[in-house]
């Protein structure tokens, strides 16, 4: 029987077709990975499956019901994880799960047995709120969340982006737990190897369904070693700099260092976020900085940026003090967070010349710097468009020139790609090279493990701590692994924290 038909759906926004003529099945108990690039009209399609919005042709039917004539049925059949985290920030997990048990009136204890193998997981923290708790928890709280009624059908829109390998791999046992009990699944997502675990895999571009085919299937079609590749293949990607995401030769530069820390570290009251860590960077240097959801990461980055003074240790970022110099420090340096910079409601000339207002430059200055940035990208003839009407990629690629707006000799990256397509992951990375050999030190967190690949140097944190330094072919060889994803993996499953 099939938890999901969708026959020749069609929705338009103004002259803008989300999609066009789309079909696609998913049989009961069934996987399937609706896979394309920023734009191509995934959420569109999750957003008419769960009875949000209406098509402008077509009908589909969830769980045998038709979307539009009987949504009450559709949305008390389905559990629905959306691009973002539908979770209330201020409610515990125990909470957070109570009031979606209510908002579908069925008691607790009625989907406890479905969801309780990720509840125990989460269990010793029932207490903390929503808000404070990593990547990997909030997903798996989510998840229990959507559960709680026993849907039949789940729909889940990019459920693992920016959260860490070993957390995502854990994520998609569950649901092939889920599957394994009659749950029919449809999910979106932009790491390729999630897509290697689907039974089938719908790739979508330009809110037209070009393929639909198991993973082993489109490998043999295509002659292609990866999906990712396929992927690639199908979008017609010629990228300008690059084709592919190969192998970095190490920079070896000798001009010194941009950063060196040593002894760094962080409490917050009992909790040490950062623990007596010590590395240096080079000039000109790619360092990944990489680590599991509650590693540290993000705090240690804040130390280095002028963000967060150090409980202990000392270092210099830029030829900076960062205990006593933080204001100088973010003068000299561009930085790229992980929840999005740029202000929606801006256009993207009125987002360069407020961040070139920061960073005290001439109005001269700005307009030159933002118009060499902007034709490089290929982008200028777009700058009076609002930031909420470009694609989530291009976001992100004119994010990083803002970050660059200032010609800073370090731009600190913290997971730039995360939720961004294959093809746009090795346009931005295209990017990242190219500044750095003009001699900018990049230092970049990341979830992709064949972007740490392209690092000269990573390092990896767990619990508070660098757990191992080194080339990706040394850390490779030091722990018999063949990618940098098992080196990951290894280290970062020894981790102690659940947090």
């Amino acid at each position: 029987m099939r938890a999901i038909e969708i026959n020749n759906i069609s929705k338009s926004y103004g002259s803008v077709k989300a999609l066009d003529d789309v079909s696609l099945t998913v049989g009961e108990g069934e996987l399937v990975g609706l896979i394309g690039p920023d734009g191509a009209g995934k959420t569109t399609l999750f957003r008419i499956l769960a009875s949000l919005l209406l098509p402008d042709k077509g009908m589909a039917t969830v769980a045998g019901n038709d979307v539009e004539k009987a949504r009450r049925l559709v949305r008390s059949s389905i559990g629905y994880m959306p691009g973002r985290f539908a979770l209330y920030p201020d409610l515990s997990i125990r909470e957070n799960i109570e009031f979606y048990a209510s908002v579908f009136g069925v008691p607790v204890k009625k989907g406890y047995e479905l969801i309780a193998p990720i509840y125990e997981q989460i269990a010793p923290f029932a207490k903390r709120p929503a808000g404070k708790l990593s990547g990997g928890m909030k997903q798996k709280l989510a998840l229990c969340c959507a559960l709680i009624h026993r849907p039949k059908v789940l729909l889940l829109d990019e459920p693992t982006t920016g959260v860490d390998v070993v957390s995502r791999q854990e994520f998609w046992d569950l649901l092939y737990d889920l599957r394994s009990q009659g749950i029919a699944i449809l999910a979106s997502t932009p790491y390729m190897d999630e897509a290697d675990r689907c039974q089938r895999v719908a790739l979508i571009n330009q809110g037209r369904i070009m393929e639909t085919d198991t993973p082993d299937n489109l490998l043999i079609t295509h002659q292609c070693p990866t999906v990712e590749r396929v992927f690639i293949k199908l979008m017609g990607e010629q990228s300008p700099v690059s084709p592919s995401l190969g192998g970095r030769v190490p920079c070896g530069s000798t001009q010194g260092e941009s950063i060196s820390v040593q002894g760094l570290t962080k409490r917050f009251g009992d909790f040490t976020a950062v623990d007596h860590i010590t590395f240096n960077v080079t000039k000109g240097e790619i360092f990944g900085f990489l680590g599991a959801n509650g590693a540290g990461k993000t705090t240690a980055m804040r130390m280095l940026t002028g963000l967060s003074i150090p409980s202990e240790g000392s270092g210099q970022v830029a030829d900076c003090d960062i205990i006593t110099q933080g204001e100088l420090i973010k003068r000299k340096i561009g930085y790229m967070s992980q929840r999005f910079s740029l202000y929606d409601d801006l256009s993207v000339w009125q987002n360069i010349q407020f961040f070139g207002g920061i960073y005290s430059m001439r109005p001269s200055a700005i307009e030159a710097s933002g118009r060499r940035l902007l034709e490089e990208l290929r982008f200028y003839h777009r700058h009076n468009e609002k930031v909420a009407d470009i694609p989530l990629g291009w976001k992100q690629k004119l994010a990083f020139a803002v970050a660059m707006l200032h010609d800073p000799s370090i731009v600190f990256l913290d997971e730039p790609t995360g939720g961004v397509d294959p093809v746009v992951r090795r346009q931005f990375w295209d990017l990242i090279r190219s500044a750095s050999a003009r001699g900018v030190t990049i230092f970049v967190t990341t979830h992709y493990m064949d972007e740490a690949e392209l690092c000269d140097r990573v390092s990896i944190m767990v619990d508070g701590r660098i757990a191992a330094m080194g080339t990706p072919a040394q850390l490779k060889t030091q722990f018999n692994a063949t990618t940098m994803q098992q080196v990951f993996y290894l280290l970062a499953r020894e981790g102690q924290r659940s947090d």
